[in-house]
Parts: C-alpha cells; sequence; structure tokens
C-alpha cells in the first residue's frame, strides 16, 4: 500500500504541508542542483564531492531513522496505530514499504532511531514545532470543550489547578544506553548500519557483562567504524561480542562443531556441486591451504598478464582439485605449501588460567582456549603465545628475503594486508625501506601488503612506519593535507585491544641511517 504522506506531522492525517514539509521541499530543491552538478563529468575534486554527498546521506538516514521511530510510536498503542491503518502488521513493515527497502534496513533505523530518542532525552528533548504546538493546543481546547469556550464563572469540574502541566517539575533527564555511538550518529560521523551493528550487539550481551565494559567496547567500536564499510566492520563487530562474552561465545563454537557439514552432489548438467558449513577449527587449514594456491595463481596472473585470464572463483576450484590430486599422491611437488602455515595466537595469561580466546588465520571468529591447544598439537599450526618474549630475528643485511620465523612475526603484527585487511596468503612481504637503498630484511622494515595497496602506496607516495608490534600509514598531502598517520595491520581489523598489546601514536623518529631527508620509506 502506498504511503504518499508519511513524513506528515500526523502520519494518516489530512496531507498538508508543515515546517517539516517545507524543509523536505527545500532540501529536494538542493539536491536537484547537486545532481545537476554531478552531472558534470571530470571534475577534478569528484572524491571530496563523493565525501559531502556521503556526510549529506548519513544525516538523511538520521532523519528516517528519527522519522520511523515517531512512527514506531504511533502503532505501539491498542489495534496497531498507524501501522494498521495503513495495512501493515508493525512499523517496520510500514518503513519498509514507504522506502522500498528491505524489513531488516527497517529494523536497523528504528534501533538508530532509539539511540537518537535518548540523545535528545538526555538533552532535555527536541524543541516543539511551533506550527504543531500551536494546532494542538486548538485541537486541547475544543477537546476539552466541543461547544467552545464558555463565559459562565463556574469552571469545569475538570479544572483542578493542582493538575497545572506547568506546575509539575521538569521531568529528570535520562542518558543514551550508549553515549559514544549516539553521539557518532547524531553527527553523521559513522553510518546508520555501522551504529546499529553496535547497539544490536551490545545489547545482545548477557547481564554479566558489565556495563563499563559495554561502554568501552562502543567507544572503540566507534572509531574502528570511521572509514570502513559496513561488511568489513561486520566481522569487527563479531570479533567484540566474543571477547565481551567468552562464555557465550564458547557455546555457540560448540553450536558451530555440531552444525559442520559438506555435501556433494552432481547436478542435472553434470556439474559436481559441493555446499558446506565448517566450524573454525575444522576451516583454519582448509582456508589456508587454499588462499595459498589461490595468492600464488594470482601473482602468476599478475606477473604474466593475458595468460591466466581465470577468475577467483575458477582458481579456488582448481587449487582444490589439485590439493585432492597432491592427497592421492603425496609425492607430488609442484603445489607452493612449503610457507603456508596457519597460526593460533593467544594470550599467555589465557593460556595459562584456561580462560579466554584465541585466534587462528583465515577465520573471523575467535576459538576458546581447549580449540587453541588442541590445533596447537597439529604439525601445520603454529601456536603463538602473546605477551612473552617471541623469537623475533633481526638479520640485517645479511639476506635479502625475510625468513619464514619474521614472516610469523610480521603476519602477527599486521594480521593480513595491513593496509586493507586481506587474509594472510593474499599479502606479501615487502621492505619498507628497498633493499637496494640498504633496507635491512628485519621486523620493523617488512610489512605484508596485497598486490593492490602495494601499488597504492608505492605510485601514490604513502610514507610507513612500523615497529616490530605496530604499524602505521602517513597519506601524502594529496589524499590528506594534514598528513595525519592511519594505523593498520591488526590493530585496526583485528581483534579489541583487550587481546593485544596497547598501540600509540608514532611518535616523530629520527630516519633510519640512509633514509631520504623527508623521511619518505618506499614499500618494495
Amino acid at each position: 500500500m502506498d504511503i504518499p504522506h508519511l513524513f506528515d506531522a500526523d502520519p494518516g492525517g489530512t496531507p498538508g504541508v508543515d515546517a517539516f514539509g517545507h524543509a523536505c521541499l527545500e532540501a529536494r530543491v538542493a539536491v536537484g542542483t547537486m545532481r545537476d552538478l554531478a552531472a558534470v563529468e571530470g571534475t577534478p575534486n569528484v572524491v571530496a564531492r563523493l565525501g559531502d554527498a556521503a556526510q549529506l546521506a548519513r544525516e538523511v538516514d538520521m532523519v528516517l531513522a528519527r522519522t520511523a521511530r515517531d512512527v514506531e510510536h504511533l502503532s505501539d498503542v491498542p489495534g496497531g496505530g498507524v501501522a494498521r491503518r495503513h495495512g501493515h502488521r508493525s512499523a517496520a513493515d510500514l518503513v519498509a514499504a514507504t522506502m522500498g527497502t528491505t524489513r531488516a534496513e527497517a529494523h536497523r533505523l528504528l534501533e538508530v532511531g532509539r539511540a537518537l530518542e535518548e540523545m535528545e532525552h538526555s538533552r532535555g528533548g527536541p524543541e516543539p514545532d511551533p506550527e504543531n504546538e500551536n494546532e494542538n493546543e486548538n485541537e486541547n481546547e475544543n477537546e476539552d470543550d466541543p461547544a467552545g469556550p464558555s463565559d459562565e464563572g463556574e469552571g469545569h469540574p475538570d479544572d483542578n489547578p493542582d493538575d497545572d502541566p506547568e506546575d509539575d517539575p521538569p521531568a529528570a533527564k535520562t542518558q543514551p544506553r550508549y553515549p559514544a555511538v549516539a553521539a557518532a550518529l547524531d553527527r553523521g560521523v559513522i553510518s546508520a548500519d555501522c551504529g546499529s551493528q553496535i547497539i544490536v550487539m551490545l545489547d545482545s550481551l548477557s547481564t554479566d557483562v558489565s556495563d563499563e565494559r559495554k561502554q568501552e567496547a562502543a567507544a572503540e567500536l566507534v572509531e574502528r567504524a570511521i572509514g570502513l564499510d559496513a561488511t568489513r566492520f561486520a566481522r569487527i563487530v563479531g570479533r567484540f561480542k566474543a571477547a565481551l562474552d567468552v562464555e557465550q561465545h564458547q557455546r555457540n563454537l560448540a553450536r558451530m562443531r555440531r552444525q559442520r557439514r559438506l555435501r556433494i552432489w552432481e547436478n542435472r548438467a553434470g556439474m559436481l556441486v559441493i555446499n558446506g558449513e565448517l566450524d573454525p577449527e575444522s576451516a583454519a587449514p582448509v582456508r589456508a591451504v587454499l588462499d595459498a594456491l589461490v595468492g600464488d595463481a594470482m601473482r602468476a596472473s599478475r606477473d604474466n598478464p593475458g595468460i591466466d585470464e581465470r577468475a577467483t572463483d575458477q582458481m579456488r576450484a582448481d587449487a582444490l582439485a589439485a590439493l585432492c590430486r597432491h592427497g592421492m599422491s603425496c609425492e607430488a611437488t609442484d603445489l607452493p605449501l612449503a610457507n603456508v602455515t596457519v597460526v593460533v595466537r593467544i594470550q599467555e595469561k589465557d593460556l595459562r588460567s584456561g580462560l579466554g580466546l584465541g585466534e587462528v588465520d583465515g577465520c573471523t571468529p575467535p576459538i576458546d582456549i581447549a580449540t587453541s591447544r588442541r590445533m596447537a598439537a597439529n604439525a601445520f599450526v603454529i601456536p603463538a603465545v602473546l605477551g612473552g618474549q617471541g623469537e623475533l630475528l633481526d638479520l640485517g643485511r645479511k639476506r635479502r628475503l625475510f625468513t619464514k620465523a619474521q614472516r610469523i612475526a610480521i603476519g602477527e603484527r599486521d594480521g593480513g594486508c595491513a593496509f586493507c585487511g586481506a587474509p594472510p596468503a593474499w599479502a606479501e612481504i615487502h621492505h619498507i625501506r628497498w633493499w637496494i637503498h640498504g633496507g635491512r630484511t628485519s621486523i620493523d622494515n617488512g610489512v605484508l601488503l596485497c598486490s593492490h595497496c602495494h601499488h597504492v602506496i608505492h605510485d601514490q607516495g604513502w610514507d610507513i612506519r612500523a615497529t616490530a608490534t605496530e604499524i602505521w600509514f602517513i597519506p601524502p598531502a594529496t589524499v590528506d593535507p594534514a598528513r595525519e598517520p592511519r594505523v593498520g595491520g591488526r590493530a585496526r581489523f583485528g581483534p579489541p585491544r583487550a587481546w593485544r598489546c596497547t598501540t600509540t601514536d608514532p611518535a616523530p623518529q629520527e630516519p633510519p641511517p640512509g633514509d631520504p631527508p623527508d623521511g619518505r620509506r618506499d614499500a618494495a
């Protein structure tokens, strides 16, 4: 059912143009102008325009969210209210139908609307619309006395001076559930999608999780959400949920273990169809080997353009077939698996206590301590105990290639491509300062980068600062005139800070001997 006047002051009432309607009309005129300007191709500041339009879209989402929340209020009455009158079962259905979106997106907007409402209540409520306020006063007067004002001196029986609302004490201000999230949404710093992910995750935690830990997680997640797409951010939110509620995550791991499955059948076209779901423990070696084979094929395709035109899915299918052939004949030596390892990392204190979580390469969900110990017993798994003195070798200029121990140590710091978060098998270690320019083969001069990010950093002139535990990217002035350092690696894409050493902003350092005067380093 079409709802042409959802944004009216009284949804479902007589269509009219109030202050909100005038604002919408003016906004539509401005958007029309923006569309005409956006149609001009070849604009040099197109990225800045995209950022401005994205900021506007986030703020419009806040308007939609707050309006959707009002619809929810008006629908949460006996008989279904506004939603039922317009032929819908719930406010979410009405919002989804009006916007032409999914019920899931409608629920996200409603969740954000609740957060904005909480923010308004903490400030004492929004300013009333003068036009609507006058209309409401007139309606209330007519409702109190249908016959109109009376000239009689006797007061109405219901007129009790003690009931005068002006004499009532002001309502106590309430704080939002998660002030950091509400404030970020209110300013348009993060999207409605990312904001709702944080709120829904924190609300789903058990009562054993303290409010203090929830607030700390909310603040850190807001920082992480800036500059990330909602899909990638969802993986980070899942890791936070596991770290905040370990016992519940352990139950989830047991459930996933019970639900693992793999189906193989032949369809009518004669193609073999493989469909399945694996728990993190079962998936780790599968993902590690297939990613290694696919990554090797991608690098070969890059080095020889036009020869290998397979899509990624085709490479993965061929990798699975090659792996099975290798299993049938262990004498095969043509698989690039010499450097394939699965690293399970865990805090020393958690390993001793038996409580907490670990992390395994290739899998977003963390694993519990029992699973970590079980996997560490396998020959292909390398356990990495964090918090102690690990093997971090610095071979100086004795070798150009990084050793396996150095690769593992850099992988512990970067977790994959340190710039975009791609899986470790898709990334290669590059010297931050080129070998031919005097760069050492050491952990603090190495960085994991995928092929795309490697070219971006080299072509655009990004600088990199690295230590054994941190990696920072300094954008060129063409990207960010202020050249503010951007944290990379696990500090940006990995689990919460409670699982690793706390990172700090890089202090200005003197360039190593032989570095260019401007501090520029090359990722090679």
